[in-house]
């Protein structure tokens, strides 16, 4: 008989990503993360399948980011087992791998030249790094001893982002393309000074790299400009390629070499002309082609109703993978896009026209690559009952053929709870797609507690994938409701931009529209036990409906927002982003930041408010959590928080294993404390 999940079942989960098919679609190679037997670290191996025979192994233990050699018969990958992430070869045959470079600050998105001679990687390099020293790997003593130095020195801010969630304070250095020859083992340096890029990508004849850079006149001034440029890969000027007046990214060459396809977003915005960006960060991307030469980009899709390169939220994933758009050799673009719950691949013609979709799967995917014929394609893709499994998509007969089972053996156990889906109007009309998850053991003449959960962005959505805390407190005996309020992606431009300027209206009334509606079609609902949680965005939403309306009996709020103007100032985004979706600032209109803040309504709270907060959260900062606690405990409100050390905003996520089951847990006990489940 299987058992409800309990919260430690997390700590058995195996999570897939990154996989990446050979050139010949014969084989699929990709990363498997698990937690190790101390229950404290990840720990990545890399593993090879065989389409045809269905079978897996085994390849490389602690590595990732796998890339083939065109021929493949090489595969080159990422590791730290030296001590810092360094590039490692497996030759033809597989043995021994070959360790290929030692840089002093690591190497990153490893990619193989056209003729198979040369890889392009990315590293850091500071002002005072010389060529000697870059090429020189730190050792464990260094290291330690580079720690200790910066534990002793001032940290200097002159520029307006310095820290990152998950980094902390961002070292002066910056990313730079180099190139190594495999003969020579000669590492060269192909770009320099004090402009990070990204998305590098070969051309195809191997004389040109593409990458992306914001390398305005004054960054600082224009946060979210991104620009194309082409540099020779023996060296040499850099070519720009577009106008900067948008973000560029995701670049791909035409198979001649003679075009680039890019995706960008209308971002004709500033620090110093703020409102000129009709959408800002809800924008949905559009295809360009642009000459490799330059010249004016040829828009492919002036309509996009599509969220390319998004998948389904989850909390059950681990590792990096490929969204990239591919340029196959039948004249289309191939990507991957969320629409309606789901994340499927579609098509669109390299000169333009009609956007196709290829697959119609259940689920999302999360990561792909395709072979060099484009006719097979590598699928990580997830959904609401399984966290993640590899799967090859025949793009010829649409047949997708799955090649793995991960956690099998876990879920063959386990009593899992199906989201069924169900639409209803909001108060204007808009139609709002949600899903309601019955307790296992569900019994139809019973009344349950039920439990509304919100997703983070708000830019992002709710669909066809696996959610570890939901299958909890269904296990646990309450049902789960989700859903999409207006801002979510999957739905249109529209849809998506429904949100900016109206934190707290629309949306707060299409999550209340979705309660109404299933309380009143979903006759085992008990109206009267219902508790909301959420995250980031989510946890904003917490914070402001428990300011709005008494209907809930308990609330959890998680590395959320409750003051937009410390926000503006304290978080590593706030720069532009309380303008970006407020469509105001905190200097010139101080009120509307009051207006979106929930701290503006802590009075009204009567509902049961537990805050969870990671100490390192640099995205939504502590001092968010630290000011509603203060403000709730000093008005005699029933609230509680709970602070998880060496934890950032993807604690639910990536956290430290025993600090993710210490959050479910939490969670789970408020629940149960003020909202009994029988």
């Amino acid at each position: 008989m299987k058992k409800p999940i309990v919260s430690r079942d997390l700590l058995k989960l195996q999570f897939l990503s990154d996989p990446q098919i050979s050139p010949d679609g014969k084989q699929v190679v990709y990363a498997k993360t698990h937690i190790d037997e101390s229950h404290r670290a990840y720990k990545t191996d890399l593993y090879l399948a065989q389409v045809d025979a269905k079978q897996s192994e085994r390849l490389v233990v602690g590595a990732g980011n796998p890339v083939w050699s065109p021929d493949g018969r090489q595969l080159v990958f990422v590791s730290d087992r030296s001590g810092s992430r360094q590039l490692w070869l497996l030759n033809d045959g597989f043995g021994e791998a070959e360790k290929l470079t030692s840089m002093r600050w690591g190497v990153s998105n490893p990619q193989w030249s056209p003729d198979g001679k040369r890889i392009l990687f990315i590293s850091a390099v500071g002002k005072e790094d010389t060529p000697e020293l870059l090429r020189k790997e730190l050792g464990k003593d260094e290291r330690e001893q580079l720690k200790q130095e910066q534990l002793d020195q001032a940290y200097v801010v002159d520029t307006l982002r310095y820290k990152m969630n998950g980094l902390g304070l961002l070292p002066k250095r910056t990313g730079q393309i180099f190139v190594l020859d495999l003969a020579s083992k000669e590492v060269k340096q192909l770009t320099c000074g004090e402009y990070t890029l990204n998305a590098p990508t070969w051309s195809p004849c191997g004389e040109y790299i593409a990458f992306v850079s914001n390398r305005q006149e004054d960054p600082e001034l224009h946060p979210n400009f991104s620009d194309l440029y082409v540099i020779p890969s023996a060296g040499g000027e850099m070519v720009k390629l577009t106008a900067s007046n948008g973000s560029t990214s995701s670049p791909i060459w035409s198979l001649d070499g003679q075009q680039l396809v890019y995706l960008w977003h209308d971002r004709q915005y500033s620090v110093v002309h703020q409102m000129n960006r009709q959408y800002r960060g809800a924008t949905l991307p559009k295809f360009y082609r642009i000459s490799a030469q330059g010249g004016d980009p040829v828009c492919l899709n002036t309509e996009m109703e599509l969220s390319i390169g998004v998948s389904a939220n989850g909390d059950s994933r681990y590792g990096n993978g490929s969204m990239k758009p591919v340029w196959a050799t039948n004249g289309y673009i191939y990507f991957a896009a969320a629409d309606t719950g789901y994340a499927n691949l579609y098509r669109i013609p390299a000169e333009g026209g009609t956007i196709e979709q290829v697959s119609q799967l259940q689920g999302a995917i999360y990561s792909f690559s395709f072979d060099n014929q484009g006719k097979r394609a590598a699928l990580a893709l997830t959904d609401s009952l399984n966290p993640g499994d590899l799967y090859v998509f025949d793009l010829v007969g649409k047949e997708n053929v799955r090649l793995t089972e991960v956690n099998a053996d876990l879920l063959s156990t386990l009593a899992l709870s199906t989201p069924e889906e169900f639409n209803c109007p909001s108060f204007d009309g808009t139609n709002i797609q949600g899903w309601i998850m019955k307790p296992v053991n569900f019994e139809p003449d019973k009344k349950y507690a039920t439990i509304l959960e919100i997703h983070g962005g708000p830019h992002t959505m709710f669909g066809d994938s696996f959610f570890f805390e939901m299958q909890l407190l269904c296990s646990l005996g309450y049902v789960v409701v989700f859903t999409n309020p207006r801002g979510s992606h999957g739905y249109g431009q529209k849809f998506v931009d429904g949100c900016r300027g109206d934190y707290g209206g629309g949306d707060y009334q299409d999550l209340m529209a979705a309660m109404d509606y299933v309380i009143a079609n979903v006759p085992y609902i008990d109206e009267k036990r219902l508790g909301v949680t959420g995250g980031s965005y989510g946890g904003f939403m917490t914070n402001w409906i428990v300011g709005q309306t008494d209907r809930f009996q308990a609330a959890v709020t998680q590395r959320s927002i409750s003051n937009w103007t410390s926000f503006t100032g304290a978080s590593d985004i706030g720069s532009y982003f309380t303008e970006d979706e407020h469509k105001a600032n905190a200097w010139d209109n101080p009120d509307a930041m009051v207006k979106f803040s929930p701290l503006t309504y802590a009075k009204n709270v009567v509902t049961p408010l537990l805050i969870l907060h990671g100490e390192e959260d640099i995205r939504c900062p502590i001092e968010q959590a630290e000011q509603l606690y203060v403000f709730l405990k000093r008005m005699g409100k029933t609230t509680q928080m709970v602070r998880f050390p060496v934890s950032n905003h993807e604690l639910s996520r990536s956290g430290r294993p025993l600090l993710r089951i210490a959050r479910l847990d939490a969670m789970t006990g408020w629940f149960e404390q003020y909202i009994p489940r029988a």
